[in-house]
């Protein structure tokens, strides 16, 4: 959707007046917050994977999130996020919604990224891990933890390999804690803060702290961004179409 600078300006004026910013649960928003801010990137996958926050700050490497298709009947794939660090390939999906598929849609994400991996490496002892860590913003997995963890194993829990690691999250359950006034620790801090759109929400949650700032920071940013204002309501547009498929389906 082409936005004039008429109706950017009314769009600002109405974030300004609501005292807003755009949110980073959009998926173009939540892209360039995790391509501009390498601290808040790598303290947030060093708290979920337990690989140490320098290692990630100093091997990354950014990763194209549109994949080759092989072939005539293959669907186009395009992920949120993918990057490789020391040994790993780690794809990010951020996920707003859940619907039947989904969590297949994303398997076959990371499939993909595994069949690539194969294509290149020779030698398979040497190939990186995959880890997909996808956010939810629902409930699906019938379960306490805040951090699930998945590895293919057999029905004594005998880890075939762990080359492919996939982590769910659960965005809901941060968000209902806050609203009720609960206290949050730092990795639900920084999964929060994609969510929240009143500025001073964001700056109470964010002062203080070196990448949470960093957050804060780069949304006002791009909030004020005219592509990124045209990204955002062209993914939102999307969304609702989708959304409405589903439901009439």
């Amino acid at each position: 959707m082409l936005i004039t600078k008429k109706q950017h300006q009314k769009i600002l004026n109405d974030l300004a007046r609501k005292n807003e910013i755009l949110p980073a649960i959009s998926d173009p928003i939540f892209k360039a917050i995790i391509n501009r801010c390498p601290k808040y990137r790598a303290d947030l996958v060093s708290r979920i994977t337990g690989v140490p926050k320098e290692v990630i700050l100093n091997t990354y490497v950014e990763k194209n999130s549109e994949y080759v298709i092989d072939n005539a009947l293959e669907r186009k794939k395009t992920s949120d996020v993918v990057f490789g660090i020391v040994n790993s390939i780690v794809n990010i999906e951020l996920n707003g919604g859940y619907y039947d598929g989904l969590i297949e849609r994303n398997i076959a994400y990371r499939d993909k990224i595994q069949i690539d991996l194969v294509t290149k490496n020779q030698d398979y002892k040497k190939m990186p891990k995959v880890i997909q860590i996808n956010i939810n913003r629902f409930g699906h997995f019938k379960s306490k933890r805040d951090i699930l963890k998945f590895k293919s194993k057999d029905e004594d829990g005998i880890v075939e390999t762990d080359k492919f690691i996939n982590y769910h999250l659960n965005l809901k359950r941060i968000e209902r804690k806050y609203e009720n006034g609960l206290s949050l620790n730092k990795l639900e801090k920084e999964l929060l803060i994609l969510t929240l759109k009143k500025v001073d929400e964001i700056n109470k949650l964010s002062e203080g702290d070196e990448e949470l700032m960093e957050v804060a920071k780069n949304l006002k940013d791009i909030t004020y961004d005219i592509n990124t204002v045209g990204l955002y309501y062209e993914d939102e547009e999307r969304k609702w179409v989708e959304n409405a498929k589903i439901k009439y389906h």
